[in-house]
């Protein structure tokens, strides 16, 4: 028989043609906990089977007493039991040739040294039929793309991009409202599917550009086949970042008895994420500044990034920020400098960060369209950060002083990524059309903007194959 791979393998965990609910619940509506409600919801399409020796159906549908029951093929398990009787119920999945399983129920490794001796009698029983296992002690999955879900809580539907999530906790999956992700995993205590089989699968599907993975742990000696997998993975050109907890001694404690993770030493996770390639990201603002910067931005062609601003103090906040992440604050040309200051009084020296405040005073729509395109046309400057107030057309005519539709007009024309980190009140309108432009990023703070930066910078040859 020809050996599956990733895709061919996990596609049950993520797309399966039918599910059996084991611990379907009656009740219904808000707290009920009900899995096959939440399918029915979030519109999955599939066949669902729910088993409960207590009900004669659930929702409309005909309950089975046992998993073993049910007279057509299924694909997925998902298991809602009290952990006592999880390990039987999954031998009955084996017995009904049923190919994935996802053990929501806790209690096992996350739960001490018992728990942990039930957690290697539930692998046992999975090795013995073959089955792959998603957790125990897991939400289980989440994908928009095809709408199924094994999650107890609701989740709502919603639009999506290219993003595929790994994680080892399902709180992630509510957590980032700037990440929308299409397809999510929560390992829990990853008895058997882990970070490197998610990975695999993900590198593998069309639709996933951009990988975000939270790790607490991994399994012994998957250290090494995370790092080749991720390293194939940014060299089909799908990037990959990853938010590492457990890094001090009082997180690591705490992370060891959530999951049952082997945590190891932070500054080794450090080496495996470079060695990997990987995006390491500090939190939930980090990971989503990324995030955004690896799906909406090109690479720069090297680390000198040009400024344009309304104000000094965003200069020295972006020098700062310039110096703690290894950029450079780009030599501009006296072309360059010479553009905006015919523009500027006399009194004014033009350098970079570019101060077009007095400019605009004069002829705003005219400022912001030369200094745009003489900052950006600079062989010396691979990206832009544009520090400026904006505002919904209003009696303050801010709103309309040029800078948008110089952003509209010129900033397409050049391969190089752009930021605006806005200033101002009632920028709606405004920062919509600004989100809209190819090539720009609108970001609330200079210092993330220049993180951004870094992130698809030369020196970071992270994502679009080897260079």
């Amino acid at each position: 028989m020809r050996a599956m791979g990733p895709l061919e393998e996990l596609q049950p965990v993520f797309d399966p043609d039918a599910v059996a609910v084991i611990g379907a619940r009656r009740a219904n509506g808000p707290g009920s906990f009900n899995v096959v409600e939440n399918l029915d919801e979030f519109g999955y399409d599939g066949e669902i089977y729910p088993v409960n020796p207590k009900a004669d159906e659930v929702l409309g549908r005909t309950a089975y007493d046992d998993v073993r029951e049910i007279p057509d093929p299924v694909d997925h398990a998902v298991v809602f039991l009290p952990r006592h009787i999880v390990p039987d119920a999954l031998r009955g999945c084996g017995e009904a040739g049923i190919p994935v399983a996802t053990i929501v129920s806790q209690g096992f490794a996350d739960a001490g040294e018992e728990g942990g001796a039930m957690q290697t009698e539930l692998s046992a029983v999975a090795d013995d039929h073959g089955i792959r296992v998603v957790g125990p002690n897991t939400m289980g999955v989440h994908d928009f793309t095809t709408n199924f879900t094994t999650a107890f809580a609701p989740i709502a539907q919603r639009g999506y991009d290219p993003v595929g999530v790994i994680s080892q906790t399902g709180l992630f999956s509510m957590s980032f409202p700037d990440l929308r992700y299409a397809k999510f995993v929560d390992l829990g205590n990853a008895s058997d599917i882990d970070h490197v089989d998610v990975l695999e699968y993900y590198r593998d599907h069309p639709d996933i550009e951009q990988v975000f993975m939270h790790v607490e742990g991994l399994g012994p000696g998957r250290g090494r086949d995370l790092i080749e997998v991720a390293r194939a993975t940014v060299g089909s050109g799908t990037s990959v970042m990853a938010l590492k907890t457990g890094q001090t001694p009082l997180g690591k404690s705490k992370a060891e008895s959530h999951t049952g993770s082997l945590i190891g030493e932070d500054k080794v996770f450090d080496g495996a994420f470079e060695q990997g390639r990987i995006h390491r990201v500090d939190d939930y603002t980090d990971a989503q500044v990324v995030n955004r910067a690896l799906l909406d931005l090109p690479d720069m062609a090297g680390t000198g990034i040009g400024m344009i601003t309304h104000h000094g103090a965003a200069s020295i906040m972006a020098m700062d920020a310039i110096s703690e992440f290894d950029m450079e604050l780009a030599s501009i040309s006296s072309e360059t400098a010479t553009a905006v200051q015919e523009l500027s009084p006399d009194w004014l020296e033009i350098d970079n960060p570019v101060d077009l405040g007095p400019a605009t005073v004069v002829d705003a729509p005219t400022a912001h369209e030369v200094a745009t395109e003489a900052v950006l046309a600079d062989d010396a400057v691979h990206a832009m950060i544009a520090s400026i107030h904006i505002a919904d057309p209003s009696p303050w005519p801010i709103g309309v002083w040029g800078h948008i539709e110089a952003f509209e007009e010129i900033v397409p024309k050049y391969d190089k990524p752009v930021i605006v980190v806005p200033v101002g009140t009632e920028q709606g309108e405004t920062r919509a059309r600004l989100a809209a432009v190819d090539n720009l990023l609108v970001l609330d703070d200079i210092r993330q903007a220049v993180r951004a930066l870094r992130t698809v910078s030369l020196d970071t040859t992270y994502r679009g194959g080897d260079r």
